[in-house]
């Protein structure tokens, strides 16, 4: 199930974003046990980037409360998710993280990889808050468990915007780090020193910025062919706004109401098109085929997506 969500979310971003980059330090190893500490601007939109933009499957901690009805949960599982619980979720549940640190244990022996967003909170801003000592604790318990080659990565993901569409998107992955000088030190000096290194690690290269509701990721390409682009592009454009835009719309207000004052409007509205949008110009594409011919329908199917994509192109020029 996972490798069939990352394609499918691979080519999804494509559409929904107008530009994304990667970046990785020249002197990462994708080899050998991970831990993956990134900041978290974007509620779950973040850890789809991530693992769209890794070249390696990635396992992921997420909130425990997701988890609390088996089918979902199942469902989760087979996407990597691994429940963690805070105490807001109910100081009865913190017990259940001692199963869960297990798992991540087996799970770097094993040479794979996890992402944890180091924050433990989700806000849409350009900022990093103070890091909570999860992912100190996970790397103290790797050590203790003889995981000698365990690599921290420092991450961040930086938007251009958080409410409009499409945006830009560029994520860093920065130079690891080992636990080795700090293993034989007292707990809490422990995770104060990690937390230090991890801190220095994930601002670098992340844009920090106060009071913005968008920003720019990367440079203006102002070039002269930009006329001539968005000329070439201009009747696809228009077709894939009237073929797609009404469905965009009944999402994005469905969205809006259902996240409104959160976190979570960003991953719904993509998470939503994600599953429903190929839905969509399926059927549609079936009822051009029975209702008029089956090259209709051919069309529809293949036209639909691109002129989107062209669109998205368009608007981004």
């Amino acid at each position: 199930m996972y490798h069939f969500f990352k394609i499918a979310a691979s080519l999804a971003i494509k559409i929904y974003c107008r530009k994304t980059v990667a970046h990785f330090d020249p002197n990462l190893v994708l080899d050998g046990p991970k831990i993956i500490a990134c900041n978290h601007p974007n509620s779950f939109f973040d850890a789809i980037n991530i693992a769209v933009h890794y070249p390696k499957p990635i396992y992921f901690l997420a909130r425990g409360d997701a988890f609390n009805k088996p089918l979902v949960a199942a469902f989760l599982k087979s996407l990597h998710l691994i429940p963690i619980y805070r105490l807001s979720e109910g100081k009865e549940n913190l017990s259940k993280n001692t199963e869960t640190f297990d798992h991540c244990m087996a799970l770097l022996k094993k040479n794979h990889t996890i992402l944890i967003f180091s924050e433990g909170i989700c806000v849409n801003e350009w900022n990093l808050r103070p890091l909570k000592k999860g992912t100190a604790r996970l790397a103290l318990l790797a050590c203790n468990e003889g995981i000698s080659n365990l690599q921290i990565i420092p991450a961040n993901i930086n938007y251009s915007g958080f409410a409009q569409n499409p945006k830009d998107l560029a994520i860093n992955f920065n130079a690891s780090f080992t636990t080795n000088d700090l293993q034989k030190s007292p707990e809490p000096l422990f995770y104060n020193a990690f937390n230090k290194i991890l801190t220095a690690g994930i601002v670098n290269n992340m844009i920090v910025q106060k009071e913005q509701t968008t920003i720019s990721v990367f440079p203006d390409p102002s070039t002269s062919a930009k006329p001539i682009l968005k000329s070439a592009l201009a009747i696809p454009a228009f077709i894939g706004f009237i073929a797609n835009y009404w469905f965009y719309s009944i999402i994005k207000n469905f969205a809006i109401r259902k996240t409104r004052g959160s976190v979570f409007y960003d991953s719904v509205l993509f998470g939503i098109l994600l599953l429903l949008y190929p839905i969509m110009v399926f059927l549609l594409s079936i009822m051009g085929a029975i209702f008029l011919n089956y090259k209709i329908g051919l069309v529809l199917f293949v036209a639909m997506p691109i002129s989107a994509w062209c669109y998205k192109y368009y608007k981004g020029l």
